[in-house]
């Protein structure tokens, strides 16, 4: 039986404050379908190829639409638990059914490395009680992210007359954030707003 290690990836969701998740797999499965997916996926066919799963990572991009050269820092924490088990990386390969969703920079990172990279297909799956299809699911994510795009403008127009209401009607500038924050008034990037960047927002 071969010794293998499952890599986890998803990105973040900022506007909806989905920008971090626990390390640990069962963890992270709880808070995000697609980490679910991948961890169903790769146990599935951990128990078919006879492999042993020997340890679990989950990593979350910083960019929220593509993925990065940073992710090697996620893959430098399975080095040498690879190593030392002589086990393979396990990564459900998304580029197979839709090809803005390859992560170029992994397979690069597996590379640079020294890491042995087994891909596996990103196949339908019952999940939740449901049939799963990575390439719906992506590509309603894609509109989600597109609505949320387009409407920046908007946000930040309304953004900007709530904070100098605020201002005027003499709130400091860490309570007008708290207050944007409280009514769900978000951010170009979908972040909480901070004293800093109420003043920038202000200033512009």
């Amino acid at each position: 039986m071969r010794n293998a290690v499952g890599f986890y990836w998803t990105l973040p969701v900022p506007w909806q404050g989905f920008t971090a998740l626990p390390r640990e797999a069962d963890a992270a499965a709880r808070l995000s379908t697609t980490v679910r997916y991948q961890v169903q996926l790769i146990r599935r066919h951990a128990k078919t190829n006879d492999l042993k799963l020997v340890h679990e990572e989950v990593f979350m991009e910083l960019a929220p639409d593509r993925g990065t050269r940073h992710v090697a820092d996620g893959l430098k924490r399975v080095v040498p638990i690879c190593r030392e088990h002589r086990a393979v990386l396990l990564v459900v390969d998304f580029a197979q059914v839709q090809n803005w969703r390859g992560h170029a920079p992994l397979h690069d990172a597996c590379a640079n490395l020294g890491l042995e990279l087994e891909t596996v297909y990103p196949d339908e799956i019952d999940l939740d009680g449901q049939r799963f299809e990575p390439q719906t699911h992506f590509a309603r994510w894609r509109e989600r992210q597109r609505d949320w795009s387009d409407g920046k403008e908007a946000r930040l127009t309304a953004a900007v007359a709530r904070a100098a209401a605020l201002r005027e009607a003499g709130l400091s500038l860490s309570k007008t954030a708290t207050q944007l924050n409280d009514e769900g008034l978000k951010s170009a990037t979908g972040r909480a707003w901070t004293a800093d960047g109420v003043r920038k927002l202000l200033a512009e």
